[in-house]
């Protein structure tokens, strides 16, 4: 135990000790000296900034943080049993839908904790430290705080990826120390509920629903997008930005080639960039890999702007695999990315991307292993998404084209008399037939390849029923100038050859125009 001290003071001592000790623990964290440390808990804290500069306020700052999780505990969590007595029986009672019944707001709030514990039971199934049923309800309570604290944005699927590496990190230095005691503390549960609500300050645009402006120390406004794309309505328009942004121009910038083979087998970031980065590639790493990680982002800057530049470095890591690869497999490598040696040249990669000058060149490694994994995986995504397209009904589509022919039809018929509506629906069938095998025979090119649509039906026929749309249209025009003696009917499409030619004015026009109706 004394060896354990001096060596747990002289680290403190080399972190802390110098008036300048920001600039230096964030160096330390920024070149991955923080791996074995027993203050990583104390540097994060700093580096997101719930602890101030001045050591002398960190113990009033401490008890601040955790007087306002009691603060919140006590509004959010309640007892609908307790306070029975000192609430109306007609409101408060289990049956009650009143939107003031704390019976109401106890059922909304276990229906909300059972969303969050089913992620919750899936954070890291390879730890057993995440799978002690403390430590899942720790997660769960500070979670469901969080969501109650931001209605807006309340619980998103991925935010309890985000909380884990934060509470294990607060256990392993309070194990460091024999407190592990505290673990499940209120004490403990605070820390972890202001850390983690710190880092959503600049993570809650990547997983809202809304356009918003990042601004610290200013009211944040949330606004819905008027006119959003189809490729805007389901993830959150900041982090579709942001990873369109990083392969759109930062990837473009440093390696064309990749750029343009990304573009032509049409993979876009979302597939893979949107888990990236809201997980702060907490799935990509292993955990203590991931620390490192972090340790580097969040000295680097509180708004994570190093987050852009790791997400190139990944990608030039695999580029050779990318580029020697089809879709399957670039899939497979990206969903499943492959693992790192060393994780600190990884960072020193993204730091040289973003300022060459401050950052020596590191040595350029490149992942070279058997691909056949990687295609695998990519195949079972792809079948995993892959969805069955719904036969055609090639009746209902034959029925829809005739109709749609007879409305356009109508109102030429309508337009020259009465009488010729009598006359247009006076037709025997057989007309019909006799016009549409007259009209067929006239076809002197036909299609070279006429696509199966299904049950036999070809675009053949879809050609045949324009062709007797025409010749009832010239039909309906010619009966018409002579049920009035021979004289042109007194509107401008009573003539046979304006209405064919207003209703069917080219003939290969309106032939893609209808097949195209019904391949939709």
């Amino acid at each position: 135990l004394p060896a354990f001290l001096s060596y747990a003071m002289k680290e403190w001592d080399d972190l802390f000790l110098n008036s300048n000790y920001l600039a230096r623990i964030r160096q330390a964290g920024i070149s991955g000296r923080l791996r074995s440390s027993r203050f990583r808990s104390v540097c994060w804290k700093l580096y997101l900034e719930a602890l101030p500069e001045d050591k002398s306020q960190w113990i009033n700052k401490t008890k601040e943080l955790r007087g306002q999780y009691e603060k919140i505990k006590e509004t959010h969590i309640t007892n609908p049993r307790k306070a029975a007595g000192q609430q109306d029986l007609v409101v408060n009672n289990p049956l009650s839908q009143d939107e003031g019944s704390l019976w109401n707001k106890f059922f909304q709030d276990k229906e909300l904790k059972g969303m969050i514990k089913q992620d919750v039971l899936r954070t890291f199934p390879e730890i057993c430290y995440f799978q002690d049923e403390d430590v899942r309800s720790k997660l769960t309570d500070i979670l469901f705080c969080y969501a109650r604290e931001n209605e807006q944005l309340l619980y998103k699927q991925g935010m309890h990826e985000l909380l884990a590496p934060i509470v294990f990190v607060l256990h392993c230095d309070h194990q460091a120390f024999q407190h592990a005691s505290e673990t499940a503390s209120p004490r403990s549960l605070a820390i972890s509920t202001a850390l983690f609500s710190l880092l959503m300050e600049t993570a809650e645009p990547w997983f809202s629903c809304y356009e918003r402006e990042v601004r610290r120390g200013k009211e944040e406004m949330l606004t819905s997008i008027p006119f959003a794309r189809p490729q805007d309505s389901g993830p959150s328009v900041a982090i579709v930005t942001k990873v369109n942004r990083i392969q759109d121009q930062l990837v473009k910038k440093h390696d064309v080639e990749l750029h343009m083979h990304l573009n032509r087998l049409e993979i876009a970031p979302q597939i893979y960039g949107i888990r990236w980065v809201r997980l702060l590639f907490g799935r990509e790493f292993p955990l203590q890999d991931l620390l490192v990680v972090w340790d580097a982002l969040f000295a680097d800057s509180i708004t994570l702007d190093l987050v852009d530049y790791v997400f190139v470095a990944m990608l030039l890591y695999i580029r050779d695999a990318l580029i020697a690869s089809n879709f399957q497999t670039c899939l497979g490598l990206l969903m499943h990315y492959p693992p790192l040696g060393d994780i600190n040249s990884l960072l020193q990669k993204a730091l040289f991307l973003r300022d060459p000058r401050n950052h020596p060149r590191p040595v350029n490694y490149q992942f070279q292993q058997n691909l056949d994994y990687y295609k695998t995986r990519g195949a079972d995504l792809m079948n995993k998404t892959r969805t069955k397209a719904a036969p055609l009904n090639i009746n209902k589509v034959s029925s829809s084209l005739l109709n749609f022919g007879r409305k356009l039809i109508a109102p030429a018929i309508s337009a020259g008399s009465t009488q010729c509506v009598s006359a247009y629906t006076s037709f025997p069938t057989h007309f019909f037939h006799h016009q549409l095998h007259k009209h067929t025979k006239r076809t002197q090119h036909p299609p070279k390849c006429t696509p199966q649509l299904g049950g036999g039906f070809k675009a053949r026929s879809i050609r045949r029923e324009v062709l007797w749309g025409r010749s009832v249209a010239r039909h309906a025009g010619s009966s018409a100038s002579a049920l009035k003696g021979g004289s042109a009917c007194s509107s401008p499409l009573s003539s046979s050859d304006a209405t064919a030619n207003v209703f069917f004015p080219r003939r290969c026009t309106w032939s893609s125009f209808l097949f195209s109706r019904a391949t939709i």
